[in-house]
């Protein structure tokens, strides 16, 4: 039996650095990896098809592809819930309202991962062919009220849907309904993670707004572009959103350290089985009660819901799900910006307005995106699609050149199209 090490306040800081920067990519190597969701809806009225619906496509994975099926305890019953479909190639996995989630390895270029996620959907949509049911690149449920889209029954959703919305109204709209996509960069270094951290902490608003796709909601018109980036602004405030000393390379480490510690905890792992946390209070409160483990460490940072995240590698998290020839050229895009020295740099200049140092106007800022997508207007007065259409020039003057091979030039037409209107 393994013995549980406690956690002490003392290396508390080195404890989180270690598990946030402890392994970045050896060699040098900068890959790139996404997380693409869809949501799954009837093709007639749009309503959202049932979790044991999603269950059941995983099982016919299962008999097509083989794999291994990734299962966990039921919290009630002990039975086996299944929650998705491991195989050589991708991962299938459902998040908690049964939107679908596919996962692949990282790859050298974006060519790689375009023909692998191509053929995860290729795969998905097999098992939806002939039933009642299609995949969909939006990024809230358009029709099905969310007290009405089901939960996969897993300890840790079950515990994130009874607290979180107590410190954010829209906490179940997150869980239930939105989908989106995933952008993983790698990082060198310390110095490195804070310079990509800050840059795309930045850019988040007009990034997102590149992919704003999430206007009806319930079956109505919300007033939102995305009403997925207004669900996560109004998610548990203690760990969505905009860690405000994130926005500057000098401090963005420090301040995701501070993030982390301010967060409160919103459960544990004693024996391999999740569990509420054994009291209320931040991470740093409850270290200093002596009641969580150093293993309990790594699922409370796994619990983090920033726009930005750093897991010894940086992942974007602001983007509504669209179809993938959209999210594709985004990928190209960001990947430009985050590898491509020259074009990092005046990335990083252009971004200065959005590096605003009040809270407050942050959110507005952000609410702002949210509600009119890309015509919204920078701190600066200028209008995001002006911006967004100076970073594409940015990296399109450097990708596919040397040491800039992750994707070229023309993958950036789609993306530009969006933004031209």
């Amino acid at each position: 039996m393994s013995v549980a090490i406690p956690l002490g306040s003392a290396d508390l800081d080195q404890a989180i650095l270690d598990r946030i920067l402890g392994a970045p990519m050896p060699g040098g190597k900068r890959l790139l990896g996404v997380e693409y969701e869809r949501l799954v809806l009837h093709r007639v009225d749009r309503s959202s098809a049932p979790v044991e619906f999603v269950q059941s496509v995983f099982r016919g994975l299962l008999g097509a592809l083989g794999g291994t099926p990734m299962e966990e305890p039921h919290p009630d019953t002990g039975e086996p819930v299944l929650k998705g479909v491991a195989t050589d190639r991708f991962e299938f996995t459902s998040e908690p309202g049964g939107q679908l989630e596919v996962a692949v390895p990282p790859f050298a270029d974006l060519e790689g991962v375009d023909g692998a996620i191509r053929a995860a959907i290729a795969a998905l949509e097999e098992q939806l062919a002939g039933s009642d049911y299609q995949l969909v690149g939006l990024g809230h449920a358009p029709v099905t009220p969310v007290d009405e889209i089901g939960l996969l029954p897993r300890a840790r959703y079950r515990i994130m849907d009874r607290e979180m919305p107590a410190r954010g109204p829209l906490t179940r709209n997150m869980m239930r309904a939105t989908a989106g996509f995933q952008i993983t960069y790698d990082v060198a270094d310390a110095d490195d993670a804070a310079g990509k951290l800050a840059l795309l902490y930045r850019l988040s608003p007009l990034l997102m707004a590149t992919c704003a796709n999430s206007r009806m909601v319930a079956g109505v018109d919300s007033g939102y572009a995305s009403y997925r980036h207004h669900v996560w602004l109004e998610t548990d405030s203690d760990r969505s959103g905009v860690p405000i000393g994130c926005l500057d390379r000098e401090t963005a480490v420090p301040a995701y350290v501070d993030y982390a510690k301010a967060a409160s905890v919103l459960f544990v792992d004693r024996g391999g089985v999740v569990q509420r946390a054994p009291s209320e209070g931040s991470l740093v409160e409850l270290v200093a009660r002596g009641e969580l483990h150093a293993a309990d460490l790594d699922l409370h940072l796994s619990g983090l819901f920033p726009f930005v995240r750093l897991r010894n590698y940086i992942e974007l998290r602001c983007l509504d799900s669209v179809e993938w020839a959209h999210a594709r050229s985004v990928m190209a895009l960001v990947s430009g910006l985050v590898y491509c020295t020259h074009a990092f740099a005046a990335a990083y200049e252009e971004s200065e307005p959005f590096a605003l140092r009040d809270a407050e106007q942050l959110r507005l800022l952000h609410e702002s995106a949210a509600r009119l997508g890309l015509d919204a207007t920078a701190p600066d007065g200028r209008g995001f699609r002006e911006i967004a259409l100076r970073l594409l020039d940015i990296a399109g003057a450097t990708l596919g050149g040397e040491n800039c091979d992750w994707a070229r030039p023309e993958d950036l037409l789609r993306i530009r199209e969006v933004v031209s209107g």
